[in-house]
């Protein structure tokens, strides 16, 4: 049996979905699966033995002259639908097209696939809501025919792997199946897990910065974050890491100038960033399992997340608190008592240092594997050697 993948796009090794999919197939590869990956091409440092790229690595500062981002999609999905075998189990990511899940379907093979975020049909609630609330035009681009097609290949999938429990609430409320459905996580690598004497130099700080990291939007609630850390007058510094959206900078911009409060654009450097900081904050409205936050484990930081936002993987009062993002009061009190108790940020910081071994890739990978081997051998007349 080989894991046949395919995602058609570009591998990056900076993070983002084509990141987590490489990441897991590696750890299932050494776990001893037999995987491939069909994509456009990699970053050098992100290449892998099991990719099978339609864009070799020396052509690419030729390939995207040549042709668009998607005709080497187009082509990827060509080469993958020619390169199986009888027994392979097809791994969809996307942005693979409807047709070629229908035709992996016609031929007989499993299909799995990826819910990275939300179902779209919940996202659009809760965006289109908060858009409203805030008297703005909607501008997260999800609609009714993309919202369409993500429950047409659903309905063609046999398995898909959720990454948290909100993702799979979002799955539930959308009429999927619950015996399609395998609870998983993302993760993260060892070089983002910081030493014990690094998390532990933070204990003689006097100064305390939290930090939000992501795009700076809407989605990730970063307004009601802004809005929650002024009425908190607490002392210390919020540190904003990331792009500002074009949606939201009418919004974010006036917190700028404000003591206390700054603004670091988007950077590769986030071991430094979780180094220097003191606690993650992260009211995100909607999510999948944000890689920011497995991060936030490896680097040891008590976390103030709302559900979305702690991606099933921070539980609350054990490695930081959960809360509902629109919970301004308990919001507004949680960082009070964050940044006025030494002992409670010692404690969940320990918490999230112990447990980011658990969502080590390799970890999560295996576990994935051993998930969907026993869900196979539990299939009729099918024999998964």
């Amino acid at each position: 049996m080989r894991i046949n993948t395919i995602c058609p796009d570009y591998i990056s090794s900076l993070g983002g979905p084509s990141y987590v999919c490489n990441s897991l197939l590696e750890a299932m590869s050494t776990s001893g699966l037999d995987v491939s990956l069909y994509c456009v091409s990699s970053d050098n440092g992100a290449h892998r033995h099991f990719h099978r790229l339609s864009m070799p690595l020396w052509a690419k500062p030729i390939g995207y002259r040549l042709f668009s981002e998607d005709k080497w999609a187009k082509y990827t999905e060509w080469r993958y639908l020619r390169s199986f075998k009888d027994k392979d189990i097809a791994y969809l990511w996307e942005p693979t097209s409807i047709e070629t899940y229908k035709t992996i379907k016609s031929a007989g093979h499993i299909i799995l696939s990826e819910s990275v975020n939300t179902h779209q049909a919940t996202s659009k609630v809760i965006l289109d809501t908060e858009y409203q609330r805030l008297g703005l035009r909607p501008a997260h681009g999800i609609d009714e025919k993309s919202i369409a097609k993500e429950c047409a290949k659903l309905e063609l999938v046999d398995y898909m792997f959720s990454p948290s429990p909100e993702v799979t609430k979002s799955l539930l409320a959308a009429n999927v199946a619950s015996r399609k459905i395998i609870q998983s996580s993302f993760g993260l690598g060892p070089k983002n897990v910081l030493l014990p004497e690094e998390v532990a130099s933070r204990a003689g700080r006097t100064g305390l910065t939290a930090i939000f990291v992501g795009r700076i939007g809407i989605r990730k609630g970063v307004h009601l974050l802004l809005e929650y850390w002024v009425k908190a007058g607490i002392k210390g510094k919020l540190k904003l890491v990331g792009n500002i959206e074009p949606s939201a900078s009418r919004l974010v911009e006036p917190y700028l100038n404000r003591h206390g409060i700054e603004h670091v654009p988007f950077t590769n450097d986030l071991r430094q960033v979780y180094l220097s900081a003191d606690a993650f904050l992260f009211p995100s409205l909607e999510e999948g399992s944000p890689l920011v936050t497995y991060l936030a484990l490896g680097a040891g930081l008590p976390s103030l997340v709302s559900p979305m936002g702690g991606g099933g993987v921070i539980e609350d009062g054990k490695e930081g608190m959960v809360v509902e993002p629109h919970d301004a009061d308990k919001w507004i009190d949680s960082i009070r008592k964050l940044f006025s108790d030494p002992g409670l940020r010692l404690q969940l910081s320990s918490n999230a240092y112990n447990k980011a071994g658990e969502y080590l890739w390799g970890n999560v990978g295996r576990r994935r594997g051993e998930s969907l081997l026993a869900i196979l051998a539990g299939r009729t007349g099918f024999n998964c050697i």
